[in-house]
């Protein structure tokens, strides 16, 4: 739940991430909610089984219903949730559904990981990677959709817990 937070906190549009094993296996921006799960369960059906959702805006009775009606989920994190998506998740024994207010994700923080025999305290990684903070070398350049992808796969990658690659096209993750 928490790699889902970590990583829904880094979007400014509608967005959806579904985690399996701490990895987001679906990730999707779009103009609304409900859009932006349809295109992030698309990413990939099958680990997002009983995996973790988040959304970066409430919950609504559309995406609910479709989230419940396509697959088994164990645990759905909304900064809010519908009244009516309330009743439609009651439906399902055994989902754990949160509604954790606020997702601002420039807050300053530190950071625990429990390690044998201590503690690691760090700064939480809050860095944004913008247009202006990379460079091109190649002498094509890359188009307006393209340094769009480019900056969402940023987002991505830095959520995933091992040697990464991740594949986005129009705001979706499609590997």
């Amino acid at each position: 739940t928490d790699a889902a937070l970590e990583c829904i906190r880094m979007f400014e549009k509608p967005t959806c991430v579904i985690v399996k094993h701490a990895n987001p296996c679906g990730v999707a921006s779009c103009d609304t909610i409900y859009e932006a799960y349809e295109l992030a369960f698309e990413t990939d059906p099958e680990s997002a089984f009983g995996g973790i959702i988040a959304f970066n805006r409430e919950l609504d009775v559309n995406t609910a219903r479709s989230v419940i009606e396509r697959q088994f989920v164990e645990v759905i994190v909304a900064p809010s949730i519908d009244e009516g998506a309330k009743s439609i998740l009651q439906t399902k024994t055994n989902l754990r559904a949160f509604e954790v207010g606020d997702l601002e994700a420039g807050r300053p923080a530190l950071d625990f990981k429990r390690v044998t025999g201590g503690l690691l305290i760090q700064d939480r990684d809050l860095g944004v990677i913008s247009r202006e903070n990379l460079k091109v070398v190649s002498e094509i350049q890359p188009s307006g959709s393209q340094w769009q992808d480019l900056l969402f796969a940023w987002q991505v990658v830095k959520h995933v817990k091992s040697n990464a690659i991740v594949i986005v096209k129009n705001g979706q993750l499609i590997g």
